[in-house]
């Protein structure tokens, strides 16, 4: 059986669980107390749109894209977003912990360092992909 942390979930009668089935029955908590609880409401609204409504197996998924320049100046916003990154990042670390990264940074760093030293991959891999790039082969 699955266990959770304790304070995450709640059972299907509002009472908290570390069951993970029993989650899935009643409730996970939201990050940050109240204030993530209306962040995952607006979150769990817009999610509608996409049909994400927990109905069985009805699923969806939701999409965002902004075009920031629509709103400010695109400069203003690039100088805006590059210090607000530079104040998470200055943010003091827990012991341990050697770098704070912004999602995508891990990603981004590892297609330059392949980009730069190519990516490794096995001669007889190599020699297929050759032969069909040759035309030799077919897919």
């Amino acid at each position: 059986m699955s266990r959770l942390p304790e304070g995450v979930a709640l059972d299907e009668h509002g009472r908290p669980t570390t069951d993970a089935q029993a989650a899935r029955r009643g409730a996970i908590l939201p990050f940050g107390g109240y204030k993530g609880y209306a962040l995952a409401l607006a979150m769990h609204a817009l999610g509608v749109l996409g049909s994400a409504v927990p109905t069985g197996e009805s699923t969806g998924y939701l999409f965002i894209a902004f075009k920031p320049d629509l709103f400010v100046p695109l400069d203003d916003y690039r100088r805006a977003l590059a210090a607000e990154i530079a104040a998470i990042k200055a943010t003091p670390r827990r012991e341990g912990v050697a770098e704070i990264r912004i999602p995508g940074e891990r990603g981004y760093r590892e297609r330059e360092r392949l980009t730069r030293d190519g990516i490794e991959i096995d001669r007889r891999i190599q020699d297929v992909l050759m032969a069909l790039a040759e035309g030799k082969l077919t897919a």
